[in-house]
């Protein structure tokens, strides 16, 4: 689900399968809510998520969008390497001896993420005065990076800004509120259909009651009444959907 930062209407909700990772479904959600928002003569600029949607496909994602992230970096990555120097000219690491550990080749995770692997030479480390305290068992020092390393960098800088800091607070006052309204108060505390498509209509019914009322407490009488109006053709297009859809599939008539 998104959320309006400013008023707290409802901007998107879908229904996805719990066995995924949040991170994996916001590029679909940042695309249909870019397209709803351009057709309405909005633009989406800045976008506040918690560590669960941190990674660096969406990082670069949002980067190539133009939009600014205010998604926190998941707690295992780390800005720097202790005691190794980075060059980003020469793409490579130097350690706290001297010695060069440049990018050797692009390897990948169990899970399939494309990582960047960079290591000294066995001669480099064979008669370093460090090799003891540095890699006690191993021939070369090793250091592998994700391929989005600038992005993630940019990421963290940004979270630990006075903007990002406020950004924190401003998506736990907005989200999470609206999320707690629609499961308390909109009937999401549980969903009693089966499958995906009917949880979403599901959650889509309970946005759309909880935009109106939105619309009703913020926006004149005459604007309530169109936004009524368009919600009340908007139900009754998908009703007729899903009884055409029940007499296709069950030899039904509907009069």
């Amino acid at each position: 689900m998104s959320v309006d930062a400013a008023h707290g209407v409802i901007s998107h909700i879908q229904a996805d399968f719990a066995d995924g990772r949040d991170s994996q479904y916001l590029p679909r959600i940042i695309s249909v809510l870019q397209d709803r928002l351009s057709r309405n003569h909005l633009r989406l600029t800045d976008l506040m998520a918690d560590a669960g949607y941190s990674n660096g496909y969406n990082y670069r994602f949002l980067e190539k969008r133009k939009i600014t992230g205010w998604i926190p970096v998941f707690g295992k990555f780390r800005p720097q390497v202790d005691g190794f120097d980075y060059n980003k000219e020469t793409d490579s690491y130097t350690c706290p001896n001297g010695k060069k550990l440049p990018f050797r080749s692009l390897e990948y995770s169990a899970e399939g993420k494309p990582l960047k692997a960079y290591w000294t030479t066995r001669s480099d480390c064979t008669t370093c005065p460090l090799k003891q305290e540095c890699i006690p068992k191993a021939g070369t020092k090793r250091i592998v990076k994700t391929i989005y390393e600038e992005e993630y960098q940019r990421a963290y800088l940004r979270q630990h800004t006075t903007a990002g800091k406020r950004m924190k607070g401003l998506r736990q006052g907005t989200v999470e509120p609206v999320f707690g309204s629609l499961t308390q108060y909109y009937g999401l505390d549980k969903i009693p259909v089966l499958g995906i498509d009917g949880a979403h209509k599901t959650m889509l019914m309970a946005a759309i009651a909880f935009n109106i009322k939105k619309y009703l407490k913020c926006n004149p009488k005459k604007v309530a009444e169109n936004a009524l109006h368009k919600a009340k053709d908007y139900l009754s297009e998908q009703l007729d959907r899903f009884t055409c859809l029940l007499g296709a599939e069950f030899g039904f008539s509907f009069t």
